[in-house]
């Protein structure tokens, strides 16, 4: 796939809600090119999170929960995902309190809601 334009990169990641894009900027030095590339990485790697998430927690495991609540928190603050990172963060602290049962599962699915609505948009526009 072909790269595009300067100024089409920056229209597409101004449509990728959640995105702080002068915090995704100043993370990679400026680079816009950089900022989309990897933008579209997260969404690859990240995409299922929500799921995955919600299967460890169900299936018992929140180590796994919380390990992988840590790191998206961090992908999605290096990238100025705020709003993904905000609620990984509040997802973290929930599990390491121990948090279970509705409280957990409302934290879950806002994670799940707000980073599938980021990655559908980073499929739609940065493709």
């Amino acid at each position: 796939m072909t790269e595009p334009a300067a100024e089409q990169r920056q229209t597409a990641l101004t449509r990728i809600p959640g995105l702080a894009l002068e915090v995704g900027l100043q993370t990679v030095g400026g680079r816009e090119e950089s900022l989309f590339r990897l933008v579209r990485r997260y969404e690859e790697l990240h995409a299922e999170d929500g799921q995955t998430l919600k299967n460890a927690v169900s299936g018992g495991r929140p180590g796994d929960a919380l390990s992988l609540a840590h790191s998206v928190k961090g992908a999605a603050g290096f990238l100025g995902l705020v709003q993904i990172q905000a609620v990984a963060a509040e997802l973290e602290a929930a599990l390491r309190e121990g948090a279970i049962g509705a409280p957990l599962e409302a934290i879950l699915a806002r994670f799940d809601q707000e980073n599938s609505l980021a990655c559908g948009a980073i499929r739609a526009h940065l493709g």
